[in-house]
């Protein structure tokens, strides 16, 4: 059995103890926080606890690469929650939070390049009160979001939404000026305190072969940025795409909604050796084209314009050190006759004109303690300086390099130390307790299908609704969220030991018990039945139940009824009343006498309890606690004279209460 853990030292609250999916995320997303939110159907709460750590959540929910959902402990059952996906519905169904936060302090910042570490990092220094102001080469912000993925997959509406919630923090943009040639570094180092280069990775070329430089021959960059901006880019009906990474199967989905028959997408990696994603690949195989593996490009056929392309078969991509060192069988030799070829192959840094240290690969130089680049007052971050990376890896480069600016700047250290904070991560589910845990068959988006998906640029994944959404997210295990011990109230009764269906309380030590965090479900089950209310849930606490009632209950209507619902019912206003406030909990057993008799001392008139069924119970053994605590709140009520302010019944969804004579006039329990 694993070594207890004393709840108060590691538990969640404290941010020391993360559930694997927020120590994989390379921003540390409170992932168990907005997941619990959205199967309450608070989509609005479940958006701000995003934004909390990313500013860029409707983008990260459609083009993240999900290194969360590797550490979901539900892999070990069935498949991971859809952590991103779901991430993409808090930011549909939900509301961006007003910002009012005018600037507060003299220094300011400008930063070179508008793209996902650029907007991270002036969203989090515009935050701290800071003057920022982005100077970007292009039109519009966005950077590579905007113009190098395609609308199918990001559409602009969709970036848009999060860039205007970063912009009200006060930040001026200069669009159209690039710097370097339209202004000088020398010129921002004068105006502003500190300079921050974001510029992303914009260059992107052929590879060094006979005919590469023919009429017909395209580049990926230029081509996704043409694309992007709604031109008909003119291609043969057959297209050749030479690369093996997403951006290549970018480019080979936008060639075929651009007109192209056919593509054939030519890489060095063996199938298993492709640096795409696996579901980048399927799309594209389902969307027609076709994949040829192993094979190296030597010559782009054609005299005065492309005729196709020669390769050679790859024996192997890299060495016995894992490094890139392809190796070739000349005698293998095969020919893919096509119109266009499109090389993407990689990008490059195009920074030679800010007079910045570089590497030998053409990469900005940085101290990497200080993110200081040839300067104490010049900073650099993100694809610039790491070479290609994912969306999310750019944002944690932006949001690390203003943590450090403002500490430069201002003298205060607390957010890059809270960068650092060294963190313990849960371990996988023990096998006891996942022989007690229900597979569950994960909640598929909706699609376009393939053949029509390739006749636009619409975007392909249509997304959750609030119901799915809710579905999907309680599917998760509601890892660190469980039990927490107050050590002087604890009584030592050994109730919670006898009840938990996971094992999850360890006994005795010292006198006190203590709660293993690798078990704990979060199901409510100890909380519930302990006599001397020693144990509360992280995230789903009395206090904070009680902020949603008196959220719910602000300035009540006559006859107002509080609906307390066990996972999220949308249509449950139906069989209610237009005039019931709905809280769901993802447990009747989080809702405790003390919460029933606060919502009728803060105003509701009625009280509901709608339970689920035993075939939707998340939670092993969960109904007859949930029984026995209305039995107890029922008696509980007759005591007090209001043995009509409370009903429930758990065997059919929003069974609606009684109505108490003495509660309909008075509103309040005394």
């Amino acid at each position: 059995m694993n070594t207890p853990r004393v709840q108060e030292e590691v538990g969640s609250s404290t941010g020391k103890l993360f559930a694997p999916c927020r120590a994989a995320c390379p921003v540390h997303i409170n992932v168990p926080g907005y997941i619990t939110a959205i199967g309450e159907g608070r989509f609005t709460d479940a958006l701000e606890t995003v934004l909390e750590r990313n500013p860029l959540p409707s983008v990260c929910g459609r083009v993240c690469l999900r290194p969360c959902e590797e550490g979901c402990r539900r892999c070990q059952l069935d498949q991971p929650v859809a952590i991103a996906s779901l991430k993409r519905a808090a930011a549909d169904h939900g509301a961006y939070p007003a910002v009012l936060r005018p600037r507060r302090r003299p220094e300011s910042v400008a930063i070179v390049g508008g793209g996902p570490a650029g907007l991270s990092a002036a969203h989090d220094l515009a935050e701290l009160g800071l003057g920022v102001t982005i100077f970007e080469s292009k039109p519009k912000l966005g950077g590579m979001l905007r113009y190098g993925i395609p609308n199918y997959r990001l559409p602009d509406e969709a970036l848009d939404r999060d860039i205007d919630h970063i912009l009200e923090y006060g930040i001026e943009v200069e669009t159209g000026v690039k710097v370097g040639t339209d202004i000088a570094m020398d010129e921002l180092r004068e105006r502003f305190d500190a300079v921050l280069v974001t510029a992303g990775l914009q260059a992107s070329r052929p590879l060094p072969i006979p005919g590469s430089d023919l009429p017909g021959v395209l580049t990926a960059l230029p081509f996704l940025a043409d694309s992007a901006c709604g031109e008909d880019v003119e291609l043969a009906e057959s297209v050749i795409v030479i690369g093996g990474g997403n951006v290549a199967m970018d480019v080979a989905r936008t060639a075929r909604r651009q007109g192209a028959k056919r593509v054939d997408l030519i890489c060095l990696e063996s199938a298993q050796e492709m640096p795409a994603s696996d579901e980048e690949i399927a799309e594209a195989e389902l969307e027609g084209v076709r994949i040829h593996c192993s094979w190296g490009p030597r010559e782009v056929l054609g005299e005065d314009k492309v005729m196709g392309l020669r390769v050679t078969r790859c024996t192997s991509v890299f060495d016995v050190d894992k490094r890139f060192s392809p190796t070739f069988n000349e005698d293998n030799v095969q020919e893919f006759y096509g119109g266009t070829v499109i090389f993407a192959i990689g990008q490059g840094a195009d920074v030679a004109d800010l007079g910045l240290p570089l590497t030998q690969r053409g990469a900005i130089d940085v101290d990497p303690l200080s993110l200081t680049a040839g300067s104490d007052r010049c900073y650099a971050a993100g694809d610039v300086v790491s070479g290609p990376t994912k969306v999310i890896d750019a944002i944690a480069a932006g949001k690390r390099a203003a943590a450090l600016i403002y500490r430069d700047l201002t003298g205060v250290s607390d957010i890059i130390d809270e960068l650092d904070e060294e963190h313990a991560v849960l371990s996988k589910v023990p096998d006891a307790m996942g022989q007690k845990l229900e597979t569950r068959r994960r909640v598929e988006m909706e699609r376009v299908e393939f053949y029509d998906a390739v006749k636009n640029f619409d975007e392909v994944e249509l997304g959750y609704t609030e119901y799915e959404a809710a579905r999907e997210a309680q599917r998760c295990l509601s890892c660190t969220t469980g039990a927490r011990l107050t050590r002087e109230k604890c009584a030592a009764c050994l109730t919670c030991m006898r009840v938990c269906p996971h094992g999850a309380p360890s006994g005795e030590v010292g006198g006190y018990l203590y709660f293993d965090a690798d078990l704990c479900h979060a199901c409510g089950a100890c909380a519930s039945q302990c006599p001397a209310h020693a144990i509360q849930l992280e995230g789903c606490n009395d206090a904070e139940l009680q902020r949603r009632v008196d959220r719910c209950l602000f300035n009540p209507e006559l006859d107002t009824t509080l609906a307390f619902v066990c996972g999220y019912t949308p249509d449950l206003l139906d069989v209610i009343g237009e005039k019931a406030r709905i809280i769901s909990v993802p447990c009747l057993l989080r809702v405790s006498e003390a919460a029933v008799l606060d919502a009728l001392q803060s105003g509701a008139h009625r009280v509901v309890f709608s339970g689920c069924n035993e075939n939707m119970c998340r939670f092993p053994n969960a109904m007859p606690l949930v029984a026995a605590r209305v039995a107890r709140i029922k008696s509980l009520h007759t005591e007090i004279g209001m043995e009509d302010a409370f009903d429930v019944s758990g065997e059919e969804p929003a069974e609606v209460a009684a109505q108490g004579e003495g509660v309909a006039e008075g509103g309040a329990a005394s």
